[in-house]
């Protein structure tokens, strides 16, 4: 079976921060509008419920004239931590979003479904051969472009296993210093 491509992006400050503990934004309006671009080109998004939770974002393509509900969704949220209050929440009946978990909590699995959401059940997700099998299970839902919006420890998995065929960096030329910090435990 084949895989979908798979491309990435990160935005770090001229520091090299990849959060700013001071600002939503570490990149200017032009490296958005960028994203968002890039968004419209791309079957489907894959995320993490942890970056998701953080950041509250509708992970769409906010240009006019392109299809604001597109790209459709996926989230891998192992332990069902998703919060149920997102404003993702408000394209579930407009646009496809996918929860790849492994728990098997059919009461929390049933309210998420409620809420709108498709649920890809796997074993695991700790190698590069468990990732692949996701990766074809995507590719078998009829997406063959995924594009990456994830935070550094996550984007730091995928990197040491090979499964990202093309990254973007957008650097921003501001230094965020003490503001600003790496938020990858992976060493």
């Amino acid at each position: 079976l084949s895989i979908p491509f798979v491309t990435a992006k990160i935005a770090i400050s001229k520091d090299y921060q990849t959060i700013n503990k001071k600002k939503k934004w570490i990149t200017n309006i032009s490296s958005r509008k960028i994203v968002h671009l890039l968004r419209d080109k791309f079957d489907c998004i894959l995320s993490t419920s942890k970056t998701i939770n953080k950041d509250n974002s509708l992970l769409n393509c906010r240009i006019d004239g392109l299809d604001n509900n597109k790209p459709d969704l996926f989230i891998i949220d192992l332990k069902l931590i998703l919060k149920r209050k997102l404003l993702l929440n408000k394209l579930l009946n407009k646009r496809k979003t996918y929860l790849v978990t492994n728990k098997q909590n059919a009461k929390k699995i049933s309210a998420f479904r409620k809420l709108g959401y498709k649920i890809i059940l796997i074993s695991r997700l700790k190698d590069k051969n468990d990732f692949n099998l996701l990766y074809k299970k995507i590719y078998q839902l009829g997406y063959s472009r995924i594009f990456v919006e994830t935070g550094l420890t996550f984007l730091n998995t995928l990197l040491k296993n090979k499964l990202i065929h093309d990254l973007y960096i957008f650097k921003s030329d501001i230094k965020i210093g003490k503001n600003g910090r790496n938020n990858d435990t992976m060493k």
